[in-house]
């Protein structure tokens, strides 16, 4: 009887030695040649069992032990079949998408009627959507969902960097491959293939009846606002303080320089969170989603307590405080990015 941990063990230990292609193609053989024994130990088990043998139990719980650990490998053994197909395009050249766009609201839901209306006579059109905070080889299935999707396109998704989780809309022979990134969090991961795509994830998103609290932070001036139906601020203030340019020198006066720097963005985190606080007490019970732009260190230190049921997005917007751009500003908070493969 094969020893099934030796299986498992053998897996991890490629993970942690080799990264080369030829070192993964010899453990992918070696793996291989261990599901083969384990087949047989399936069959073994099999024939026990059938023969009703007095250890019944025993032999029960042998044919369990050889099928989970006979799936295992399985899984273990596509998912590395698809480590080394990346390695192969990586090695080729850096991988990059051809584009990315950044849509509002009303282009995102005219983009996602175009994507609907891509229609297949075989169900071969796959949608996998993934939460935020979720990984794609988290996903029910994943050993099931790698053999429709190429190397390449994976590869490519594991750049992509969000704090509110993805759609990919892909069909096998690329016409449509492309991937949404919701300006909210989306809440659920699946994937499904089907005559068409599935755009119900990201449309009910964005017509969901929620508030948001925006916070922009910015050594020496950043900016709150509330609003209650993400059309316009219902009320916002900017907030500025006093915070020194950074030093260019060195020695004694750069250290005490850096050291005044460093108080005066701390009043003014100070002043940010008071301003904060202040508005989630205005508008308690009703806020749905804190939104984190700006600097991220310093906007996560300024929002430090905010009460637990009010759920905290970062943004990737890249957004500058002026006086004459406050109503854009909700503008480029909301925004949904598109990548195209």
């Amino acid at each position: 009887m094969v020893e099934k941990e030796k299986v498992i063990n053998n897996i991890n230990y490629i993970f942690k030695k080799y990264s080369g292609k030829e070192e993964l193609e010899n453990e992918i053989n070696r793996l291989r040649s261990h599901i083969l024994e384990l087949e047989l130990d399936v069959k073994t088990a099999n024939v026990r069992y059938e023969k009703g043998a007095a250890s019944e139990k025993k032999a029960i719980a042998a044919k369990q032990e050889a099928e989970e650990n006979l799936k295992a490998a399985e899984v273990k053994l596509c998912t590395l079949e698809h480590e080394l197909d990346k390695q192969k395009v990586e090695a080729s050249g850096d991988l990059s998408f051809t584009h990315v766009d950044l849509f509002n609201k009303q282009r995102t839901e005219e983009f996602l009627l175009c994507i609907s209306s891509v229609k297949y006579l075989t169900e071969s059109l796959l949608t996998v959507c993934i939460a935020a905070g979720g990984r794609l080889d988290g996903i029910r299935d994943y050993e099931n969902l790698l053999r429709l999707i190429d190397s390449e396109t994976l590869a490519l998704i594991e750049k992509v960097d969000s704090s509110t989780g993805f759609v990919l809309f892909h069909s096998p022979d690329h016409m449509v491959n492309e991937l949404i990134i919701p300006p909210l969090p989306l809440k659920s991961s699946y994937w499904g293939t089907g005559n068409n795509f599935d755009i119900t994830p990201v449309i009910e998103l964005l017509n969901k009846d929620a508030s948001i609290c925006v916070l922009v932070a910015h050594a020496g001036e950043s900016f709150v606002g509330l609003s209650l139906d993400r059309e316009e601020f219902d009320s916002f203030q900017v907030i500025k303080s006093s915070v020194k340019a950074k030093h260019a020198k060195g020695g004694f006066s750069q250290r005490r320089f850096e050291r005044l720097r460093d108080e005066d963005i701390a009043h003014h985190i100070d002043k940010v969170k008071f301003s904060l606080k202040d508005m989630l007490e205005e508008f308690e019970g009703t806020i749905d989603y804190l939104i984190l732009a700006g600097d991220p260190q310093l906007a996560r230190e300024i929002a430090t307590d905010i009460p637990l049921d009010i759920e905290q997005v970062l943004s990737s917007s890249d957004i500058h405080i002026e006086k004459n751009n406050i109503s854009d500003i909700l503008n480029q908070i909301l925004i949904s990015r598109r990548y195209r493969f």
